[in-house]
């Protein structure tokens, strides 16, 4: 019997063809020097820990040999504490305070989602977003307004709190956050499904999928454009700690991309690389 496949995923830039969190600033009573200062602050964190840990792999004479799960977590606590500081940052000052659900809708529909990826969401099961956007209201308007059928269960997404009048009050109710709380979620995601004896797949596109990407049945990166900062950083983890990235177009089915991950001859866990969406839902097809 062919296996049911559970596709879980990231919502920005994997869903998306660019970032949400600006539109989201933009719709709020935040001022535009509010908005860079708290951007700017996270930019010079993050580039000067990344500068940091730059100098540490270059001076590694055994980087990227074998897989090392210890600094590669190591180093996603760091990239999640400042990820973390950002965000209570953004709800002390209340910068996402003033979004009415109305201007929410309406935005949304100037976000894209990428070709094919409804098609592919169709074409399987279940599915699945588990994403650290601030806003599940935006995300479920752009999803549904691309002609995407969605249920609320089906978005693991940090939700704003409203008031009586449903405007935001500025505070995030945060349900995914870091690296580690997306690979949690895979987990609960696959025991509630236990009887579907499904695929679980997850596809991202950033540093904060890693942990995902690893803990699914088959985890895909998506590297649309090498030029994006978080595709760059991606792989360079990806190298960095010894994880092998094969193309996904090489393989006939998903169920030749799990036989691959649990192939006990592999010193390195395995990632699948797509360059589109089209890629995926090929595969889905001839896996059905």
């Amino acid at each position: 019997m062919t296996p049911a496949i559970l596709l879980c995923a990231d919502f920005d830039e994997t869903i998306t063809l660019r970032d949400t969190i600006s539109l989201l600033f933009q719709l709020a009573s935040c001022s535009a020097s509010k908005q860079q200062q708290l951007e700017a602050q996270y930019a010079n964190e993050m580039n000067n820990y990344l500068k940091h840990y730059e100098a540490k792999w270059m001076c590694a004479s055994t980087i990227g040999k074998s897989f090392d799960s210890t600094w590669l977590r190591e180093f996603l606590e760091g990239y999640t504490t400042i990820d973390r500081r950002s965000l209570e940052r953004v709800a002390k000052c209340r910068a996402l305070q003033g979004i009415c659900y109305q201007d929410l809708v309406k935005a949304a529909r100037t976000v894209q989602i990428r070709p094919h990826c409804a098609d592919t969401l169709a074409a399987v099961d279940e599915w699945k977003i588990i994403s650290a956007n601030w806003s599940k209201d935006l995300v479920s308007s752009v999803l549904t307004q691309s002609g995407i059928a969605v249920d609320t269960t089906q978005l693991i997404v940090n939700e704003l709190k409203l008031d009586a009048q449903g405007v935001t009050i500025g505070e995030i109710d945060v349900n995914v956050q870091s690296p580690q709380d997306k690979a949690q979620w895979i987990d609960k995601v696959r025991s509630v499904y236990t009887e579907m004896q499904s695929i679980v797949v997850y596809v991202g596109d950033s540093a904060n999928d890693l942990l995902a990407l690893l803990q699914a049945d088959v985890g895909i990166c998506l590297i649309s454009d090498s030029c994006l900062s978080s595709s760059r950083l991606l792989r360079q983890l990806l190298k960095n700690y010894g994880i092998d990235v094969q193309p996904m177009r090489l393989y006939r089915s998903l169920a030749d991309c799990v036989a691959i991950t649990l192939d006990g001859g592999n010193s390195k866990p395995v990632i699948f690389m797509i360059t589109d969406w089209e890629e995926l839902k090929q595969l889905v097809v001839r896996s059905i």
